[in-house]
């Protein structure tokens, strides 16, 4: 009984290993596959950009700048699509949102990019996935997705 018992542990010692090793190697891939959409990104916005900003875990390609800086008290009409690059989902479809710049209600890309933008900007918006949803599932966007905006600011 003694070494049933003791056979069981080892068992259970190595599943657990296992596992780890196997979630070790989900997360190298989730960053490889991130780090090659950034790479990407890069490479397709070289064209059609005027300007383009490497910040903290975003990348913000401007196509058209506006000459106008938003005040802190400006609402912002934004209208966007999103995709969540690693299941190729379109999450947000042409939407329309209003925030007040220096809202704490947006994720974090977003608050990054939004002091970069003029009225009438337009361009596009890189944010992995720790700026973003990080890892959470919200709706249909998997936990640890990068996510991808196309955007105009009024």
């Amino acid at each position: 009984m003694k070494n049933i018992n003791l056979f069981g542990k080892s068992a259970l010692m190595l599943l657990v290993l296992a596992l780890a090793f196997v979630s070790c190697n989900k997360m190298d891939h989730r960053e490889e596959a991130e780090e090659l959409q950034i790479e990407s990104f890069k490479k397709s916005v070289k064209s059609d950009t005027i300007k383009v900003y490497e910040l903290d875990g975003v990348i913000l390609a401007l196509q058209a700048v506006g000459t106008e800086e938003y005040a802190p008290e400006d609402t912002i009409t934004l209208t966007y699509t999103g995709i969540a690059l690693q299941q190729n989902v379109t999450f947000a479809q042409k939407d329309i949102v209003r925030v007040v710049y220096g809202d704490n209600d947006l994720i974090e890309g977003w608050k990054i990019a939004l002091p970069y933008l003029r009225k009438n900007s337009k361009g596009l918006l890189l944010i992995t996935y720790n700026k973003g949803y990080g890892k959470e599932r919200v709706g249909v966007v998997d936990p640890y997705s990068t996510l991808k905006f196309t955007f105009t600011a009024q």
